[in-house]
């Protein structure tokens, strides 16, 4: 991944961190001309490798591929999915959501280990320094959040957009730091300030970090710029304290809510969600993976709805006017059963988006005889095994940041995006 550390502006600067060897500046790149501002991203992961074939990869005519009984192909425009009467959600999502949904199928991941493959889909590279694509959406736009983007669950790779970056973490930490509990939770026997005293303790502060920052020069403005700015997003989230649940529980509809509502309330940008299923079929592939779809879009459907019901803040209508849902897991499974009727890991996979920004009611990219992934022509996302283009993790990614505002070469540079997938 590349970032260019050139041409910075004061405003760029703000949310950078000072290290032990000096100022250290992160810079945050402008959106392309003329796309939506702020577009909202909420990444849905999934751990364990999940078997395309089962809704986004219709393979009934590929001898190779041991497809599921009683599915069948279903058509909703040019996007052809899995229908199978145990999995109604799915059949639900698509007839209500499909007009603004794509499937990328065939991604390339080369490897079949959990570990490398969950950094690949989300970061497009292995390398320990490598930023996932949604720390990359918020690093972009990050002085306009108090948490640029927050996990409530699931795995996360900041890289070098760790200030962007904000964990809830699983023993309700961030709740305490801004209530004061954490004074409690010391060995050492620590009693926080009076209500009244910490509101003149932040009111004091902001008013000498503001004139501070007002008459200073240089290096020294930045810092006290970064110090006043880190204090207002403070003040933002404790006043805010009662409007949202912090939930520290991995109850899938809880993230849900808390997602909503940080997404309704300018808190973030983007928020990183785990649902709740079990991918690793090994044995009895069919039952665990319906089961598991089925859950899935079942929750998906209750996102939509959760962010159907609140108005947008950035000029749509609604919340999911403006928030793009990417659905990816670690890997795929292998085309045919095993003697235990499981599928082990493969590395060719399929991912979904769903929102804003996106030509939808397609599928981009698919599989060969051998279920290998085909190329893709990306300008026109028709497969192309000659003159196409591997759909790789890195492309899949640089996609999403083109859908996002941002120009994915600033980040990962020589890799290209599927145009084709991109309203203009």
């Amino acid at each position: 991944m590349k970032i260019n550390p050139s041409g910075l502006s004061r405003r760029q600067l703000l949310g950078s961190a000072v290290a032990a060897s000096g100022l250290w500046m992160m810079p945050v790149r402008r959106a392309l001309a003329g796309t939506a501002p702020g577009r909202k991203f909420i990444f849905v992961t999934n751990l364990g490798g999940w078997d395309p074939t089962r809704v986004m990869a219709s393979e009934f005519t590929n001898p190779n591929v041991d497809m599921e009984r009683d599915g069948e192909a279903r058509m909703l425009g040019d996007l052809t999915y899995v229908d199978h009467p145990d999995r109604p959600s799915v059949r639900a999502f698509m007839d209500s959501y499909g007009q603004s949904t794509a499937f990328f199928n065939g991604i390339m991941v080369p490897s079949i280990s959990h570990e490398n493959c969950r950094k690949l889909m989300m970061c497009g590279s292995t390398r320990q320094d490598a930023a996932d694509w949604g720390a990359i959406v918020a690093g972009a736009d990050g002085t306009a959040y108090s948490l640029p983007q927050v996990v409530a669950a699931g795995p996360s790779f900041p890289g070098a957009f760790g200030v962007f970056v904000t964990r809830t973490g699983t023993q309700g930490q961030l709740p305490a730091l801004l209530n004061g509990d954490i004074f409690s939770w010391s060995p050492e026997n620590i009693t926080g300030p009076s209500s009244g005293a910490e509101q003149l303790m932040d009111q004091y502060l902001r008013q000498k970090a503001e004139g501070a920052a007002a008459v200073a020069t240089g290096n020294d403005k930045v810092l006290r710029e970064l110090f006043s700015t880190s204090m207002n997003r403070a003040q933002t989230l404790k006043e805010l304290q009662s409007q949202l649940s912090w939930t520290s529980s991995g109850d899938f509809s809880e993230q849900i809510q808390f997602a909503t509502s940080l997404l309704k309330l300018g808190v973030s940008r983007v928020v990183t969600l785990q649902a709740n299923n079990s991918w690793d079929s090994h044995t009895n592939n069919d039952a665990t993976q319906s089961n598991s779809w089925e859950s899935l879009f079942s929750s998906l459907l209750e996102l939509k709805a959760a962010l159907a019901a609140e108005p947008g803040v950035d000029g749509g209508l609604t919340l999911a006017d403006e928030t793009v849902i990417v659905v990816l897991s670690e890997m795929g499974r292998t085309p045919r059963l095993n003697g235990n009727l499981g599928k082990d890991h493969w590395p060719y996979t399929a991912a979904m988006v769903s929102g804003p920004g996106l030509n939808g009611a397609r599928v981009y990219g698919g599989y060969d005889i051998y279920y290998y992934g085909r190329k893709v022509d990306f300008a026109t996302g028709e497969l192309d095994d000659n003159a196409g283009t591997n759909l790789a993790c890195d492309s899949f990614g640089a996609t999403l940041l083109r859908i996002a505002g941002l120009d994915s070469e600033e980040f990962l540079a020589g890799v290209g995006h599927v145009e084709a997938a991109v309203q203009s």
